[in-house]
């Protein structure tokens, strides 16, 4: 079996003899175990696992690209010669550089023995358990659907002829269900997820019964008059408002002129003064943490909007030189035959003091919203205009009365921004590092009846 370390050897001392000026290999090994259950079935199981070699090199000064998805010596000099040609037709003047390394490097723990010892038996058993308890629950609770156990656990290496020479391994468990619930005719439903890397923490009663009380909570539901409302995001959709718009603080689509942000607004206030919203590479919180990104540039902690005030874009080298300043760390590949992109690590806006409860009661007349749809479709993240299909609940002197359904939420990510009124204390991270807690908006507009 060939490792990457030899891989890598004889990769370097071949594509030094083939006239490669310099170059990089990223090499990245992964294995996803999902499980599914329905109706009291194992519905589906799978079990996959990806490694490959991803090559970038300097050649008569330009950057060819290629990758290999066996670490197969004899496939070595194919690969070189496909980064040769690719090199060729490149047209862009702008020579792509390689980083030489960090001094130091973050220590960060990302990868528990503990989690990958728990066998396959076990986590179908775990699901099946999870969909009994919620249906048992109560008997509106029609049907637990998508109830699904999943482990990742992951490897990735950067080496290039610089001496840079990083490892490191990664895995995790998300354990997540929707609840399907009916009433008079109406149906409703609700999803909760867990994810951490010890099953210890894991409460499989909590989480499916958290997912059949919001889905409860819903029935009922109906529209409201249009108008302009205070709005309440909950934890779940300030992740998702918020994920939507993550691209306009990257630094080559700002380049692009795909954001109305760009080097030039740093320093500028773009947020109402108590709002500080994050990219840190590492966060006790958040599984989503590296010591390095796809570059190797060591991960950095930053603050993107600081008391109100932009701070930073997010940076790859590339964009960074653009720029005239250093990479934020922010580099990102979505496989290893993918070319350098730029992606947020663990993005989040910092906690509040006030809880949602409190939140809720300090809003007086108002609408929370729980749930979103439209959300790639209805948000433009170039204008930052935003129109989204919209569940929730209706508030009524810091109570709320109602939930409510078949309403649209609009405005603009921009002036919602300077428009925040508070920021709850309910901070929580999803798998994708996304993490946010409650926002309360001053006002958005809300299309209902």
């Amino acid at each position: 079996m060939v490792t990457f370390e030899i891989f890598r050897d004889k990769l370097s001392a071949q594509a030094k003899e083939m006239g490669f000026t310099d170059y990089e290999m990223y090499y990245s090994a992964g294995n996803s175990f999902s499980v599914r259950v329905f109706k009291g079935e194992l519905a589906e199981h799978k079990d996959t696992s990806t490694e490959g070699v991803g090559f970038r090199g300097t050649y008569n000064g330009k950057m060819g690209y290629a990758y290999t998805e066996k670490l197969d010596t004899d496939l070595i000099t194919p690969l070189l010669q496909n980064a040769i040609g690719n090199a060729s037709i490149i047209e862009e003047d702008e020579v792509e550089k390689l980083y030489q390394g960090d001094k130091d490097y973050p220590q960060v723990d990302t990868y528990s023995p503990t989690l990958s010892s728990v066998d396959s038996e076990q986590k179908i058993n775990w699901a099946l358990e999870m969909e009994a308890y919620g249906l048992s629950l109560d008997p509106r609770v029609k049907l637990i659907d998508h109830c699904t156990i999943l482990t990742t656990e992951g490897a990735t290496a950067i080496a290039n002829a610089y001496g840079l020479n990083l490892a490191q391994k990664t895995n995790m468990a998300v354990a997540y269900l929707i609840a399907r619930v009916e009433e008079n005719g109406q149906n409703k439903n609700a999803m909760e997820f867990w994810m951490g890397r010890d099953f210890s923490s894991f409460d499989y009663k909590a989480l499916a019964s958290k997912a059949v009380n919001t889905a409860l909570s819903y029935l009922g539901a109906e529209s409201i008059p249009g108008g302009q409302y205070p709005v309440l995001f909950n934890d779940e959709t300030s992740r998702e408002l918020f994920g939507a718009f993550a691209s306009i603080f990257k630094a080559e689509l700002c380049q692009k002129g795909f954001s109305l942000l760009n080097k030039s607004r740093v320093g500028e206030v773009i947020a109402a003064p108590f709002v500080t919203l994050r990219d840190d590479g590492i966060c006790d919180q958040s599984l989503n943490s590296s010591a390095f990104d796809a570059e190797g540039v060591a991960s950095q902690n930053k603050a993107i909007i600081e008391n109100g005030v932009l701070k930073t874009l997010l940076y790859n080298t590339k964009s960074a030189a653009k720029d005239g300043v250093k990479s934020t760390g922010n580099a990102s590949k979505a496989s290893f035959g993918s070319a350098i992109n730029t992606s947020t690590t663990n993005f989040y806006l910092t906690p509040g003091e006030k809880s949602y409860d409190e939140l809720v009661q300090g809003m007086d007349n108002g609408v929370v919203i729980t749930d979103l749809a439209g959300i790639h479709s209805g948000a433009n993240t170039i204008s930052g205009d935003f129109s989204f299909s919209a569940d929730g609940y209706l508030v009524e002197n810091g109570k709320i009365v109602k939930p409510v359904e078949q309403i649209t939420v609009a405005g603009n990510f921009f002036e919602l921004l300077k428009d925040i009124q508070s920021v709850g204390s309910d901070l929580r991270f999803s798998y994708t590092g996304i993490g946010m807690p409650s926002v309360l908006v001053n006002g958005l507009s809300i299309a209902g009846l």
